[in-house]
Parts: C-alpha cells; sequence; structure tokens
C-alpha cells in the first residue's frame, strides 16, 4: 500500500502538537493499523505556518497533485482540521478523494472514508 501524511501548524510556538509529532503520530497509525507497512510506502508533506482557511498551502497543493498521479491508499492526517478548517473544501476533497480511491484517516478522529460507516460518521 502507499500512504501519504499531511501535517499542518499555522504558526510554530510551543502550543499544539508540532509538525514532528504529527507526522510521528501518522506513522504509529500507519504501522498499527496496516500490517506489512513499511516507511518506504509513506510520502510526508509538511505545511509549516499556514492557516487551515483555505487550501493555498504549497505542500498541500504538492499533495494534491501527487494524488491525482500516484493514486495512494490513503491519506493520514494528525486530525480533519490539519487539512481544512472549511466544511465545503473538505467535502469536495472528500469526492476528489473517493474519485481517485484513496481514503482519508485521522489519528485523533475514529473515521476512515474508505468505509460506508466512516463516510456517514464523517457527514
Amino acid at each position: 500500500m502507499k500512504f501519504k501524511i499531511y501535517s499542518r501548524k499555522s504558526v510554530f510556538n510551543g502550543k499544539g502538537e508540532s509538525i514532528e509529532n504529527q507526522v510521528e503520530m501518522c506513522r504509529d497509525y500507519i504501522f498499527a493499523n496496516f500490517p506489512g507497512s513499511e516507511e518506504c510506502d509513506i510520502t510526508v508533506y509538511e505545511d509549516e505556518g499556514f492557516s487551515g482557511k483555505n487550501l493555498d498551502r504549497p505542500q498541500f497543493q504538492r499533495m494534491m497533485r501527487d494524488i491525482k498521479r500516484d493514486k495512494p491508499d490513503c491519506l493520514v492526517c494528525y486530525r480533519l482540521d490539519r487539512i481544512s478548517r472549511s466544511v465545503l473544501d473538505f467535502a469536495n476533497l472528500v469526492d476528489l478523494f473517493t474519485k481517485y480511491g484513496v481514503s482519508f484517516n485521522s489519528t485523533q478522529e475514529t473515521f476512515d472514508t474508505g468505509t460506508p460507516i466512516g463516510r456517514a460518521m464523517l457527514n
């Protein structure tokens, strides 16, 4: 399986989870939930200093291009709001992920858009 990890932090400060901690939690999640996964199966994207109010973030845009090209199996993020704080943007992203066969998993919220129950919980 191929995985993408996305992490974002609006400002560099001592509050909240650091980019490094977010990525580590995502790696731990992958290894715990997808037996046989290896480090070489994971690509990491990190945006520090960017708000989640819109999708105009350099590494996020790179990740979206890579998703369309590489068609990974799963995108893992620390929390849903790391992807977007806009419900409309996130709903459109989930549609795009579905189109490309990519499930979205959050380490802190218990849903997986790769399953019918996960999609229902998201809504």
